[in-house]
């Protein structure tokens, strides 16, 4: 894993070089106590320190009236047990090699969270970057959409308001035309009732004079298209 100026490998993925161990070995440590203490082996109850009955049967003694120096006499110095702070340190429940792998398996422990929490912040700025890419592509598509609705909108308002003009043109100038007609159908109404009137007198003829003439033949085609028109208009 690496980030942008600097490498994480070369800080924290390096094999891990071989610890030098302050402390000195087992061997030295059990060598340091042969000038003090006599070396006897340790039983199975004395290599439990941390348990409450252990100091009760490594204290256990035959009560007597005697002095206590006396009580001792019997006891050799290799018997004889060594003081609770030195018995303390020889009772230890852990070595140093324990010391150092508990150690150890804390330190790859603490890297792997360290790395895990690296790969996550990592996941997480890629995956920020990538939807603020996103959005900005989605905000761009966005308002390029909407601009080129807002121009067809644009477009076929004034395409919707010229043809309004122009219906309204039509419209006036058909109600003009309304108005002509009526007037022409109203002038009409004189030459209709002139020949209506002269068919009317020409039936009180009698006998002969009942001729079916020109005459009347134009007086009933004016009379017939007048009613047309009127029907027409009406």
């Amino acid at each position: 894993m690496e980030l942008v100026g600097s490498t994480l490998t070369a800080t924290y993925a390096h094999p891990r070089p071989t610890p030098t161990n302050f402390l000195p070995a087992i061997s030295t440590m059990a060598s340091s106590y042969k000038n003090r203490f006599p070396h006897y082996s340790l039983t199975h109850s004395l290599s439990l320190p941390w348990r409450p009955s252990t100091y009760y049967k490594v204290a256990a003694i035959t009560p007597t009236l005697a002095p206590f120096s006396k009580s001792s006499q019997g006891l050799t110095q290799s018997k004889m047990l060594p003081f609770v702070s030195n018995r303390t340190a020889l009772f230890t429940r852990y070595t140093p090699d324990d010391w150092y792998r508990s150690n150890l398996t804390n330190y790859k422990e603490s890297e792997m969270s360290r790395h895990s929490a690296e790969r996550l912040r990592v996941d997480t700025s890629r995956m920020i970057q990538d939807k603020d890419q996103q959005t900005r592509k989605t905000q761009t598509d966005t308002t390029k959409n909407l601009g080129e609705r807002v121009n067809d909108i644009v477009f076929w308002k004034s395409e919707l308001n010229h043809e309004i003009d122009e219906m309204i043109g039509e419209t006036n100038a058909l109600t003009d035309m309304k108005k002509r007609l009526e007037r022409a159908l109203a002038e009409t109404e004189g030459p209709l009732q002139v020949a209506q009137e002269c068919l009317l007198h020409r039936e009180k003829r009698m006998g002969i004079d009942l001729v079916h003439d020109d005459v009347e033949k134009q007086l009933l085609t004016v009379s017939f298209h007048n009613s047309l028109t009127r029907e027409w208009g009406t």
